[in-house]
């Protein structure tokens, strides 16, 4: 299927060139997180573009999660290849689920994640009722949708004035799953359920966690995260619906329910990006859904929603047009046709001090071509990817892609590429691929896809430098030049190259080993100055932007610091492009508010819970500032009032500097959180 060989013809419907890149022994499959590692894949995820519903074949078993609304044009799947079997080769493993893909009606497939077998019931009714539930004791007038990664949905903060919780439904999707269930793979913990562990193992909390398997050391994917001290999931989850005095928030009323999906602890594991859009988009319809079952239990309408999605990943179109994106799009204005109050908040992200994102314009280019630096550090035990997206719209004729190692290496690891289709290759998107080795040994890929079929992108991956894994190979250190050369059709006025770096630091709860790789601007070597004005030179902050979070009606959340009121040193800002006149515009995809991120220089990040009742923590990045926005919103809703009452216009009229603009959006959401902490000796403050 991969090096040298043309039968990617049989896998038409899929070979993307991430795909290529992780289902392939031969290249990244190796450095690939546990769940695809291990292999070989029975289970696994994936969405199908293009109306209709997908239907299974004798050997595969298609199941659909719960969706919002019937034939949607993005519909995110799960099948079960009945064909393969623990003794099956790892290495026919991407050749066996082409010929799944093959065979099952629909137009084009993008491979995700595979789950363990064991999250797989027996049976399932995408329309039944969740075994033993109840619907909320009063009428909701919010829900509150949290998704996120270790979700402590026993903790004292998700309680009502009664004691009971006011997590209504919780969808764990990499656990064990129980013999029957209304969603297709992993468990789904009532609130009844939560009441009845609570009453059975009371403060014993992890106990609990372990009968719930929420805690469980033999599925990676779930893990032990539940007993860390404090996780993504747990502050985040604590700002924006929790009712504690680590949070230092006024209380949300018992009518704030609250719906809950944890994703795959590993979801964070693979520095691509690749394999979560299945998990994520199955989480929002699930919320959405939900929302609807306990909408229709009190025989009302919609009853609004702001959903906290506290998630993203570097590289991606930043268009809004990624599947991902077009389909979390439809579902917001689908549901706010019938219930305007319908938010889903996403943070910009925290990368605008990395040098992870460059811009070239027609300005930018000698003779038609331009070079660049890519940075990879040493023992790095993750692979690296960098993606080079072409201006919408554009079918280059003659433009090549260059790719030279470290000086000192052998020459053979040079590479080029042709930005155009390989006609060998029939089907799915126009694509080409060619390796980078050396000593024979693949090291790297180097792929030209019209993604969608719609937008060239240009995309190198680069297994790890630390030899780890007992592969035997590994990618050197050092400074990589790109070259990008148009000269044969050059951009024209109002055109521009985009450059991303994907994110590759460790999560701590993982320990991947991830060292984050960033570009070098070789035309401008010289740094800024610390205390100047961010530099619009190509290598740049502006446009360091959630790849996920450019859909036109999410609204994205910067952050700033509280002491200061200036946006937060790693906050993420939206693009920036130079007018004809030599003036900057900023690009659509500007943050709808900015919030509280960071409390002062000597108390970065804001506090909230920690994993068990009374336990506390704080956590930095714009994921908190994001909460923030999302538990303001929800009190909007329930208050009647509009999603921004009470936020602060920023440049009421006046037409602010771009990058200003660019970092900030037109509102500063006021301090929400950490207002009022109560902390004891007996409830000590833990910051992580």
């Amino acid at each position: 299927m991969f090096p040298h060989r043309h039968d990617d013809e049989r896998i038409d419907k899929y070979t993307g060139p991430y795909e290529r890149w992780i289902f392939s022994e031969d290249l990244g499959r190796p450095f690939a997180f546990p769940a695809i590692r291990k292999g070989p894949s029975s289970h696994i995820t994936a969405l199908m573009e293009g109306e209709g519903m997908i239907a299974g074949t004798a050997d595969v078993e298609i199941r659909i999660p719960p969706l919002w609304k019937d034939n949607p044009e993005i519909t995110p799947f799960a099948m079960w290849n009945k064909s393969v079997t623990e003794n099956s080769d790892p290495a026919q493993d991407d050749a066996e689920l082409a010929r799944c893909l093959h065979a099952l009606n629909g137009t084009r497939y993008r491979l995700n994640m595979p789950i363990d077998p064991v999250t797989w019931p027996a049976s399932y009714d995408p329309n039944g009722t969740p075994e033993g539930w109840q619907k909320p004791k009063v009428k909701p007038r919010v829900i509150i949708g949290v998704i996120d990664d270790g979700i402590p949905f026993l903790h004292r903060a998700f309680r009502d004035a009664v004691g009971a919780t006011r997590i209504n439904l919780c969808w764990l999707q990499a656990a064990r799953a129980d013999t029957s269930a209304a969603v297709p793979f992993g468990c789904e913990i009532t609130g009844t359920r939560i009441d009845q562990l609570r009453a059975q193992y009371g403060d014993q909390e992890v106990r609990a966690y372990r009968a719930a398997h929420a805690i469980d050391a033999d599925l990676p994917e779930v893990d032990t995260v539940l007993m860390h001290h404090a996780t993504h999931g747990a502050h985040i989850a604590g700002i924006a619906a929790g009712n504690d005095p680590y949070v230092g928030a006024t209380d949300l009323p018992d009518d704030a329910a609250v719906i809950a999906v944890q994703l795959p602890n590993t979801i964070a594991w693979d520095t691509s990006g690749f394999g979560k859009e299945m998990m994520m988009l199955s989480a929002i319809e699930y919320i959405f859904n939900r929302a609807r079952m306990i909408a229709q239990a009190y025989n009302c309408p919609e009853i609004p929603l702001v959903i906290n999605f506290s998630y993203g990943w570097s590289a991606n179109r930043h268009d809004g047009r990624s599947s991902f994106e077009r389909a979390v799009e439809a579902l917001i204005t689908d549901r706010r046709k019938v219930q305007p109050c319908t938010e889903l908040v996403m943070p910009t992200g925290n990368n605008f001090a990395n040098n992870m994102h460059a811009r070239f314009a027609a300005g930018d280019l000698e003779g038609g071509a331009v070079s660049f630096g890519w940075q990879i550090k040493p023992d790095d035990r993750t692979s690296s990817y960098l993606e080079i997206w072409l201006p919408p719209g554009r079918d280059p004729q003659g433009w090549t892609v260059t790719v030279t190692p470290p000086t000192g290496h052998l020459p053979d690891m040079q590479q080029s590429i042709a930005v155009k289709a390989d006609p060998l290759l029939k089907d799915g998107d126009p694509r080409r691929f060619v390796e980078i080795e050396t000593g024979g040994r693949n090291i790297g890929q180097l792929s030209a896809d019209k993604h969608l079929g719609n937008r060239w992108r240009v995309m190198l991956a680069m297994i790890p430098t630390a030899g780890n894994l007992g592969a035997g190979r590994r990618t050197p250190v050092g400074l990589w030049t790109i070259t990008i050369d148009t000269a044969a059709d050059p951009l024209g006025a109002g055109e521009h190259l985009d450059v991303w770096v994907q994110r590759d630091d460790d999560p701590t709860q993982l320990g991947t080993g991830g060292q984050q790789s960033y570009l070098v601007d070789l035309s401008h070597p010289t740094p800024p100055r610390v205390f100047e004005p961010p530099a619009l030179t190509p290598v740049r902050g502006f446009g360091c932007l959630n790849g996920i979070g450019t859909a036109p009606s999410v609204f994205r959340v910067a952050g700033y610091m509280q002491s200061t009121l200036k946006p937060s040193g790693y906050s993420g800002s939206a693009s920036i492009k130079r007018d004809a006149q030599g003036g900057a515009a900023v690009d659509a995809n500007l943050p709808a508010a900015t919030a509280t991120a960071d409390q002062g220089w000597f108390r970065p990040g804001l506090p909230s819970i920690g994993v068990l009742s009374g336990s506390g923590a704080r956590i930095i990045g714009t994921s908190a500032a994001a909460a923030t926005a999302t538990r303001l919103i929800a009190l909007n809703f329930i208050a009647g009032h509009p999603v921004r009452q009470g936020f602060t216009e920023l440049y009421p009229g006046i037409t602010p500097d771009a990058r200003t603009l660019a970092r900030t959006g037109p509102y500063r959401v006021p301090l929400v959180c950490g207002t009022a902490p109560k902390h004891t000796e007996e409830q000590p403050f833990i910051g992580v």
